[in-house]
């Protein structure tokens, strides 16, 4: 009988790994010049999502106060871990961007790496939007990215993606459907446990959301839209865009 684990918390076992052609000092950056773009000097961020910690380990280096907040437990012992090994100060908590409430205020919010298309339908991410909003400051930003139809479509839709190490393998099956604007990912793990391995299945759905819902929703949460950008540069967003980047003030 295969064991259906909740997404991310398997998978945190070889995030890392897995993820390893992810350019998180380019994403950095990319939010660093978000914040001059915009006349910003943030010095307390709140990452939702955070996952490994990834980014969250970067902008702490940088010099900003970090907090991240992840649903997945897994995904938060190995942040928790690596924030020990590192030297590098963060706090790690849990939380589910739909609901949760650390009875803090920070200068900016983000959510990167498309974690907000985790959000089923409208009510989910208006409900993440306002999440956001009730941890920013009068007048502080949020910043967040979303996947596009066309990324889904051409990169994952259809396509099976896997490897085989020596404590672990993966297979990773993907299906888009056009109609709902759904992409079901299916991910099966085989984990080393002594001198076996533990099979374990994944189940990650995403939604796509066009970018004038996501601005209607931004607007009804008490944002002011101040940025939509194609990912990596200040130019708009266009039919050929694989992820679009969202600036959003808190008014």
């Amino acid at each position: 009988m295969v064991e259906l684990a909740p997404s991310y918390e398997r998978f945190a076992y070889a995030y890392d790994r897995i993820m390893y052609n992810v350019d998180y000092h380019r994403w950095a950056d990319y939010i660093q010049k978000i914040f001059r773009h915009h006349s910003e000097s943030p010095k307390s961020i709140l990452d939702i999502a955070c996952g490994t910690g990834a980014l969250t380990f970067i902008l702490s280096e940088l010099g900003y106060q970090m907090t991240g907040v992840d649903l997945a437990e897994g995904m938060l012992e190995i942040a928790r871990q690596k924030s020990i090994d590192l030297g590098i100060v963060a706090d790690f908590k849990p939380g589910d961007m739909r609901n949760f409430d650390l009875g803090e205020l920070f200068d900016t919010v983000i959510c990167t790496y498309d974690s907000i298309n985790y959000m089923r339908d409208e009510d989910e991410l208006a409900s993440a939007c306002r999440r956001a909003a009730t941890h920013l400051k009068p007048d502080g930003v949020f910043i967040f990215d979303v996947t596009t139809e066309r990324n889904i479509a051409r990169h994952f839709h259809g396509q099976t993606f896997a490897e085989n190490h020596e404590d672990y393998a993966y297979i990773w099956q993907n299906i888009y459907s056009k109609r709902d604007q759904i992409c079901r990912t299916t991910l099966t793990f085989f984990i080393q446990e002594n001198n076996l391995f533990r099979r374990f299945e994944e189940l990650h759905v995403q939604r796509i959301f066009d970018n004038g819902l996501i601005k209607k929703i931004l607007q009804q949460c008490g944002y002011d839209v101040i940025g939509m950008y194609d990912m990596y540069t200040f130019n708009r967003p266009g039919r050929f865009s694989d992820r679009v980047n969202f600036v959003a003030r808190k008014t």
